[in-house]
């Protein structure tokens, strides 16, 4: 994972991402001590198991949301709605005043496209390592996106349970290390064995990113976080995302992750 420092000025269809996947942020805090868990306490894995089972489940969300957004160079509240498919597809809508779409971004990972109200114009292009960092300030891949905006983060391949804690009343908190002992996650899950919080580690065990999960629903046998908070420490920037409405499951045109003109207008 690339971490740039510098801010440079993001646009309407900038800030729209920025609001998704978004400037997952914040300072890097001690985590407090954490008392070991039984060896023999079945959770860890059990628990895990059914997080992967769920996440691999998921493929497609529609949702409507509101977006705050705290970063070093600019705030940021507005409705949003979006929709997502695995492994990359991604449209999101940054509304305006009025409810009229402001600003437009797709993508499906290989080439994007991003209309801005403001003037009218489509951008398009083919995604490279720093595209969601030039328009939205988030140094993801729009794979790891659509992942979190689905409630279903993946521990990394190759990686596995070393550790495991207790975390509150129920709760238990897992260390995930790689063939070579290094941290690549930390996974927690609340008293019901619900995905807490998700830890993503660099290359050198500092945090990349944070993502805590919250307001659990039932959603067609399946319970959907419909609160999001996220974090990105290396650019001092933070997230949240509350839903108003979210279908998992949902039937998705390929259209919808494709911006055309219509005839005889400026917009898509």
């Amino acid at each position: 994972m690339k971490h740039r420092r510098s801010f440079p000025r993001a646009g309407v269809a900038g800030i729209a991402f920025a609001c998704i996947a978004s400037t997952l942020a914040c300072t890097t805090t001690p985590l407090p001590s954490r008392t070991p868990l039984d060896p023999a306490d079945p959770r860890p894995e059990a628990w895990l198991r059914a997080h992967e089972e769920r996440a691999d489940a998921r493929s497609t969300l529609r949702g409507a949301l509101r977006l705050s957004l705290d970063a070093p160079d600019l705030r940021f509240r507005r409705p949003q709605r979006l929709a997502l498919r695995r492994p990359a597809d991604l449209r999101l809508e940054v509304l305006g005043l009025f409810g009229q779409v402001a600003a437009v971004l797709v993508t499906d990972g290989v080439t994007f496209q991003s209309y801005d109200a403001a003037n009218g114009e489509i951008e398009s292009g083919y995604v490279t390592d720093d595209l969601l960092w030039r328009i939205a300030r988030v140094d993801l891949a729009p794979e790891e996106a659509v992942e979190l905006l689905l409630g279903a983060p993946l521990p990394s391949a190759g990686a596995s349970v070393a550790e495991a804690f207790e975390r509150g009343p129920g709760g238990i908190s897992l260390d995930l290390r790689d063939e070579g002992g290094r941290l690549r996650e930390r996974i927690d899950f609340d008293d019901r064995g619900r995905l807490a919080d998700f830890v993503q580690y660099d290359a050198n065990e500092r945090i990349a990113w944070h993502a805590s999960f919250g307001d659990y629903r039932e959603h067609g046998g399946d319970d959907y976080a419909f609160d999001l908070h996220l974090r990105f420490p290396d650019v001092e920037a933070e997230a949240t995302l509350a839903f108003d409405d979210a279908t998992l499951h949902a039937d998705l045109a390929d259209e919808l992750f494709a911006l055309r003109r219509r005839e005889g207008s400026a917009r898509p």
